[in-house]
């Protein structure tokens, strides 16, 4: 990587880091700048504006966002023969990879999307569609387990997932308060986990 892009990637980073932990209303140019250790200039070299960065930091959000979630295919196969809590635990997926950097930009960007979902349309566009996507993610997968005879026919899929979603949703907001999150590291968050796993009940 040569020297403008890396001074590029450092601009990134920290505008997601100060704006993630002070929103970003309360971040400037300088406040960036001066954390990298630049003259604010070279921030308009490669972003025109504050909100260039913001929606470069959309874009990158939105080509990522399911990199790490399990194929839809595994997860039905999975639901043959998994347990109720596996399959709940695994549907609760993380952006978590080998990429440290990815992984902590990823989580701290979505801590951004849901501090301005009510105030921002970009940001309350993808927090809506992730959820929507998410929602069809799921329901495929458990018709699948009612379809292979795991799961009651008359299980309401919209109704669980809505409230998966919804559990997923809170559990992120709280962990979000830092970059090192993964499913079930929260004692609240395993009691949720573990109460949706019972209402996933499964046929004998």
């Amino acid at each position: 990587m040569n020297e403008l892009a890396e001074t590029k990637e450092r601009i990134f980073d920290v505008f997601v880091e100060l704006t993630s932990t002070l929103g970003y209303e309360n971040v400037t140019t300088r406040d960036i700048a001066k954390k990298i250790g630049i003259n604010s200039a070279s921030i308009y070299y490669h972003f025109k504006s504050k909100e260039m960065i913001l929606n470069y930091t959309y874009d990158y959000y939105l080509k990522y966002q399911y990199d790490n979630r399990i194929p839809i295919d595994t997860m039905k196969k999975l639901i043959e023969t998994a347990s109720a809590e596996e399959i709940v635990n695994t549907l609760c997926y993380t952006f978590k990879t080998d990429d440290q950097i990815r992984y902590v930009r990823m989580i701290l960007i979505t801590k951004i999307i849901y501090m301005r979902i009510f105030q921002d349309p970009v940001a309350n566009t993808i927090f809506t569609e992730n959820n929507k996507n998410s929602t069809e993610y799921i329901i495929n997968i458990l018709q699948h387990g009612i379809d292979a005879g795991r799961i009651a026919p008359d299980f309401d899929l919209v109704t669980f997932a809505d409230v998966l979603i919804g559990a997923m949703i809170s559990m992120g907001t709280k962990a979000f308060s830092g970059p090192n999150y993964a499913v079930g590291q929260l004692e609240q968050e395993k009691r949720i986990l573990k109460l949706l796993a019972r209402l996933l009940t499964f046929q004998s």
